[in-house]
């Protein structure tokens, strides 16, 4: 199994390298991958809920296996990608940059075109939602899923 953490870096680094989406973020640092460290960061919900204007966050939500397909077994992993709009801006227009962004360096291929790391399919954008936390605040969330290219 490839390493989750070492895949949301990779999808942390290439969206930081679609211009279209950076603009739109107006933020230092735009793009966080949310990685579990005990006891500092143990409540996805809470980050969430702090994310500053005009940021990305990557969170994974699960991994699993289709044991039931034709096809070849592979881990499947899903990350879901948090978005908080900047000031006066639109989620909406943040989720077409991302949805739709070629990253610069690149092949000239949108982002979810291409593998971000060894071992992997290309990305599969799987849905995309306005959500309302607990205060009945909106927020958005784009959800994917990377398939393994073979249980290694």
């Amino acid at each position: 199994m490839v390493s989750v953490i070492e895949l949301m870096q990779a999808m942390a680094v290439t969206f930081t390298n679609i211009p279209e989406l950076v603009a739109l973020l107006e933020n230092p640092a735009p793009v966080t991958a949310y990685i579990d460290e005990n006891p500092t960061r143990n409540s996805v919900s809470k980050a969430i809920y702090q994310m500053p204007s005009g940021s990305l966050l990557l969170a994974w939500s699960g991994t699993s296996m289709d044991i039931e397909a034709e096809t070849m077994l592979a881990w499947t992993h899903a990350i879901q990608v948090y978005i908080r709009a900047s000031r006066g801006g639109s989620a909406l227009a943040v989720i077409d940059a991302l949805v739709d962004g070629i990253p610069v360096p690149g092949d000239g291929l949108r982002w979810r075109y291409c593998p971000l790391i060894s071992g992997v399919l290309p990305t599969v954008v799987t849905d995309m939602a306005r959500l309302i936390d607990e205060e009945g605040i909106d927020y958005y969330v784009v959800s994917t899923a990377t398939q393994e290219t073979g249980d290694n």
